[in-house]
């Protein structure tokens, strides 16, 4: 009976200890077992390790974790959150958002991923050694007010999470949150939780045929303009391919859908932007799709040769984005950059605004997002 009642001990304490996770693109609640991918219903007070893929709520006054938490989508506590046990980690995925209305102790290692959000409308209280209090990553943390000055590891600078070179760059207050594209979220918090996060993204996903199709869905929607699809070729310079009407306010499902016809290189990226109708904006998670495409050489062409009437064009064989274009003087006079010059009629042609130039011979060197170099010669008269 004793060994019976010793594996079941055994058991108990595995299973407390295990990694468990949420539904993926799911709303709920943290205390749901309908939350969970294993049907487990979870305590306020928990010992274990959790990855949250969806977006979930705690609405009890005090949440309490010994292990670690992965925030790949967002994660709601609407009390005083406390993960202040040595040698368990934090980690805000790429676009995952953590908000903790209340005070947030914490004394772990953290690791916030490229545009990952912490925002604590009350403390955020940072302890631990040198190790246990580090910091990753190139997310931010954002909070009403930090711990104080004195604390391990941040003799002069209080709870602010730095770099450990004593920049603190990567800690602002909540009032920053509008200045970086995060409105919603400072809304948020300042309404205490009862003003609803714009816009609910379930998915977004792409396919990679002859053509690239975008598609998502949203939960909920508030004050919702339209979606943006922004392209990119390397992955940093993202540039608007089209549009797609919002639904204003909606608290069910709709799905959306864009395809772009005009993909030519073989590895794209696309992410949404999604717009409400006062201008304010968020972004949504990158995609980096294999389009199969070969990588050709772009062909450009500017006309007219001879410039009468100071207006020039600029057409290629494949859609392209211009990077920089500069024209050179071969007269003696100076060389312009006309970059602010530019306007892009199609994904094939530009036009090219010239009543800046004085007249005489240019040399136009010409690069582009792609990678293309053009360089030809035209006459201002």
């Amino acid at each position: 009976m004793k060994h019976g009642l010793y594996l079941a001990l055994i058991s108990l304490s595995v299973w407390a200890s295990a990694q468990r996770s949420t539904h993926n693109n799911y709303s709920g609640d943290w205390n749901s077992s309908a939350s969970w991918t294993d049907a487990q219903a979870t305590s306020n007070d928990e010992n274990g390790s959790f990855i949250i893929n969806g977006k979930i709520t705690n609405g009890a006054a005090l949440l309490t974790i010994t292990g670690s938490v992965t925030v790949n989508d967002t994660l709601i506590v609407e009390g005083n959150f406390n993960m202040d046990q040595n040698g368990a980690t934090l980690t805000v995925g790429a676009n995952g958002v953590l908000i903790v209305l209340g005070d947030f102790d914490f004394a772990n290692q953290l690791n916030i991923n490229n545009n990952g959000v912490i925002a604590v409308g009350g403390t955020f209280d940072k302890d631990g050694s040198a190790n246990q209090g580090s910091f990753t990553g190139s997310g931010k943390v954002y909070a009403t007010s930090y711990g104080p000055v004195g604390g391990p590891g941040n003799p002069t600078t209080g709870d602010w999470i730095d770099d450990e070179t004593g920049n603190t760059s990567q800690s602002e207050s909540v009032t920053d949150l509008s200045g970086d594209g995060f409105s919603e979220i400072e809304e948020f918090i300042n309404g205490g939780g009862t003003t609803p996060l714009p816009v609910d993204l379930l998915y977004f996903t792409t396919e990679s045929n002859e053509e690239i199709k975008l598609s998502w869905a949203t939960a909920t929607e508030l004050n919702n303009d339209f979606f943006s699809i922004e392209r990119s070729e390397d992955g940093k310079y993202f540039y608007e391919i089209g549009r797609v009407a919002g639904n204003g306010d909606s608290n069910e499902v709709i799905e959306y859908e864009f395809t772009d016809k005009f993909a030519f290189a073989p590895i794209e990226y696309y992410r949404l932007k999604q717009v409400d109708f006062d201008g304010q904006f968020e972004y949504f998670q990158v995609h980096r799709v294999e389009t199969g495409l070969a990588k050709e050489k772009n062909e450009f062409t500017a006309y007219p040769t001879i410039v009468k009437n100071g207006q020039m064009n600029l057409s290629s064989t494949k859609p392209f984005q211009i990077q920089n274009i500069t024209f050179y003087s071969l007269s003696g006079g100076e060389s312009k950059s006309l970059n602010e010059q530019l306007v892009q009629e199609n994904p094939l042609n530009y036009s090219v605004n010239l009543s800046g130039l004085e007249k005489g011979i240019y040399l136009i060197k010409l690069s582009s997002s792609e990678g293309d170099q053009h360089s030809s010669r035209i006459i201002v008269e």
